[in-house]
């Protein structure tokens, strides 16, 4: 086993950021089938695998060996058993599977059908194996489920008789996927199976919700999409294991040479090498987005750290992939990747791709990738720049260059000058722009060194036989190309409860609860004048909270408000300060200019479509005036006292004060007419100050209240 070590912090930043994976541990080949083994049961809660896959070009699908969630044997009279499972495939749906793509062990045989959102098949699970005379009664599982329903699943169901004194019928059941679950393409918007990684990432960005759709980078899923499909990196993977995705974008995507993108929030992917606007990979001169010097790069922040020779050493990059044969099952291959006359004779890294990867040139490339990254690459970059045009430019992945004089006191003067691809960008505390990049290598002719190996690095092009040697225990036909026409059950009590929400909503409409506070009074804040209020009726009224008087025209229409002023002179309308809905425009009333001598009263008269009238109003006693002093009323009471302001109310009782003030005057009227006047400061008042109910004072509280959610 080999492995990447370094004591520089920054030197494995290549691997951090995504740009090559490390190397795999020495075991098996991951895209490894074992053929001839028991049939393999799923269990409740086992995640339903995704298939991916497209074969096209003679390459691509995947063999897979699904899990059976019911069964069903049965022996005739000659002790032959006819066995039967249920075949959960993946979710969505998928291509029709032909005949010759069903194996049991390594042998095409039995019968199978196939369908989409519900069971496939009519027989009934169960173990219907009897004693035959003289015969051994063959082994078979007694619990085989029951039938279910699959909503949103591909499910197959196969059956296979074999003869007495055999046990293949438990044996594991592969079905070779030509055609994976069913989305939009994104390179030609074609709805159907894809292997391009680019789907796979968006499918699952949306429906895992990992991200808002809105948050999803088309532009750049689109780009990444069209860098595969133009240079035959594809994707043919079933995903069997509950995986978080960011792992595993971040485990799979440097081996289609792309890394994630976060682009203005949104998530996508990005090339790993430069490319040319149709998508190949860019073997011309590279051009920096933006070219940094000692005029932006801030003083202090520069940090260039070298990786070590150790680091750099030649190797074997051994990668593993699979060949897929059209008409037979699979095998695993490696192609070995060095640079000519080095390393020949190790050391080796292996990187395994066997799940995914079905093409030569793409293994071939990957590794060629791996090499050279390890080979150019010398030196990483982190510094600091003040906001510019920069910071608009330039995003993860692009290119840039770092110019810098290099003053030596015993050495001439030089200059650093590299270009880099940016690997991070952040902002610092002062907001400042930090950016973290890796040196990109090029030739004396601006082309990337990196890049030039990947795209020169073709595979061998030799297509091995699978190996099938002996008598072939194939009963069906590697020709046959028949659909089995299509059987299924109906669930049976299996669907899912539909819940209605008790408050009629999804949330946020909750209602406040009802009844008084009971807690014991600790004695510590309460006063003999100073009652606590008691909201009507749904209270408690929290500050800030809003309340509703009822409606003063039950059965009808309201037709009009009108507001009356009175002093000596008598009973003045006031209609410059009513708003259309009724309520009067707060602040708009100057109480000293009406009524000089200060003794006045506010009549306010609802007018209903039955035509009776409601009269509400109160009489302030003379008071000294007050210059631009106002009056403020309304239907609604709400106070917002974290924000040192008051709204309105509607009486009682009357806030008085200056516009613009801190401080307020609360007048209050008890039965007899005795009037109590309480100040403050605006920013403190509370609902406890706008409504008070003074025992054996019932007039005083005109109007009862209701909380409005």
């Amino acid at each position: 086993m080999s492995f990447l070590s370094s004591s520089d912090p920054l030197a494995l930043l290549a691997i951090q950021a995504g740009q090559i994976n490390a190397p795999a541990d020495a075991t098996a080949a991951q895209g490894t089938t074992e053929l001839d083994s028991p049939q393999r049961f799923a269990q409740i809660g086992e995640p339903v695998p995704i298939v991916f896959a497209r074969f096209r070009n003679s390459k691509g699908g995947i063999l897979i060996s699904p899990g059976a969630t019911e069964a069903r044997f049965e022996n005739d009279a000659s002790n032959n058993v006819t066995a039967y499972y249920m075949l959960v495939l993946s979710e969505g749906q998928l291509d029709s599977i032909p005949v010759k793509d069903v194996f049991q062990r390594a042998c095409r045989v039995g019968a199978h059908t196939q369908t989409y959102n519900r069971r496939a098949g009519t027989w009934a699970p169960g173990n219907y194996l009897v004693q035959r005379a003289g015969k051994d009664l063959p082994e078979a599982p007694f619990f085989c489920g029951t039938v279910g329903s699959y909503p949103g699943i591909s499910t197959l169901s196969f059956n296979v008789t074999i003869p007495d004194g055999f046990d293949q019928y438990n044996r594991q059941v592969h079905l070779f996927i030509r055609g994976g679950m069913a989305v939009t393409r994104i390179y030609d918007s074609v709805t159907g199976p894809s292997d391009n990684f680019a789907d796979l990432v968006n499918w699952l960005l949306v429906n895992t919700s990992r991200v808002p759709e809105a948050m999803i980078d088309d532009t750049a899923l689109l780009a990444a999409a069209t860098f595969l499909e133009v240079n035959g990196f594809t994707c043919n993977l079933e995903i069997r294991e509950s995986t978080n995705y960011s792992d595993l974008a971040a485990r799979l995507a440097p081996y289609f040479l792309l890394a994630e993108s976060s682009a203005g929030g949104k998530r996508g992917l990005r090339p790993l090498l430069p490319v040319t606007a149709g998508g190949a990979i860019k073997t011309t001169a590279i051009t920096a987005e933006y070219t940094f010097t000692e005029d932006t790069v801030l003083p202090g922040t520069l940090e260039i750290n070298y990786l070590s020779l150790a680091d750099r050493q030649p190797f074997v990059a051994q990668v593993i992939w699979r060949q897929q044969l059209e008409s037979d099952i699979g095998i695993i291959r490696t192609a070995e990747v060095r640079y000519s006359g080095t390393a020949e004779t190790g050391p080796y890294e292996s990187h395994d791709l066997s799940t995914f990867c079905t093409s030569e040139d793409h293994a071939v490339k990957v590794g060629a990738y791996i090499l050279a990254k390890r080979l150019y690459t010398t030196h990483t970059i982190r510094f600091a720049a003040r906001p510019q045009e920069h910071n608009t430019l330039i995003s993860a992945g692009d290119i840039i260059r770092v110019q810098l004089a290099r003053d030596n006191t015993t050495y001439a003067n030089s200059v650093h000058d590299y270009l880099y691809q940016v690997e991070r960008i952040t902002k610092t505390l002062a907001g400042d722009v930090s950016y973290e990049a890796t040196h990109f290598p090029i030739d004396d002719q601006g082309r990337s060194l990196i890049a030039l190996d990947v795209a020169a690095a073709v595979g061998s092009g030799i297509i091995l036989p699978s190996g099938r040697t002996g008598v072939s225990c194939d009963v069906n036909s590697s020709t046959d190309n028949t659909i089995p026409a299509e059987a299924f059950t109906a669930a049976d009590g299996d669907d899912p409860l539909d819940l209605a929400p008790s408050g009629g909503g999804l949330g946020f409409d909750d209602s406040a609860p009802t009844g008084a506070t009971d807690n014991p009074d600790d004695g510590l804040d309460s006063s003999a004048a100073d009652t606590p209020f008691t909201a009507y009726p749904a209270g408690p009224v929290q500050n800030g909270s809003l309340l509703k008087a009822p409606d003063p025209c039950p059965g009808s229409a309201l037709s009009s408000v009108v507001y009356y002023g009175t002093d000596a002179d008598g009973y003045n309308e006031i209609t410059d300060i009513v708003q259309a809905n009724g309520d009067i425009i707060v602040g708009s009333l100057d109480i000293s200019a009406l009524y000089p001598n200060g003794n006045y009263r506010i009549r306010k008269i609802y007018h209903c479509g039955d035509g009776s009238s409601i009269v509400y109003g109160v009489d302030v006693p003379a008071l000294p005036p007050v210059s631009n002093q106002l009056i403020y009323t309304a239907d609604y009471i709400r106070t917002d006292s974290s924000a040192g302001t008051v709204v309105s109310y509607f009486y009682p009782p009357y806030l008085v004060a200056g516009p613009g003030a801190s401080a307020f005057d609360i007048w209050r009227m008890d039965s007899a007419g005795n009037v109590f006047i309480a100040g403050g400061n605006i920013a403190s008042l509370t609902m406890r100050d706008l409504i008070r109910r003074i025992p054996g004072n019932p007039d005083e509280l005109i109007i009862d209240y209701t909380a409005v959610p």
